[in-house]
């Protein structure tokens, strides 16, 4: 049986387009109380190799939203979603 590497974990992930990234941390962020209303996500490529993932997750709030609350959502959501997918790289 092989060991378990961090490389065997990034060839499990699913690669995602950059709006099918969008969606997906869209529609969990806004499954956190307080966060319903949130308006947008963004998610930029990144070539940080000390990340454990090669994207970034930015939101987009306008008032009514509390900015504790929509950090957590992000830290959370991020912290969920990296472990999944990992974004196609742009072309």
């Amino acid at each position: 049986m092989r060991p378990f590497t961090e490389k065997a974990e990034q060839s499990m992930k699913v690669a995602l387009s950059k709006q099918e990234l969008e969606r997906e941390a869209l529609a969990e962020m806004r499954t956190f109380p307080g966060c319903e209303s949130l308006r947008a996500v963004d998610v930029e490529y990144t070539d940080d190799l000390r990340a454990d993932t090669n994207w970034t997750l930015y939101a987009f709030a306008e008032g009514g939203i509390d900015a504790d609350v929509l950090h957590r959502a992000l830290e959370t959501t991020v912290d969920k979603l990296r472990h999944q997918y990992e974004l196609r790289a742009p072309e």
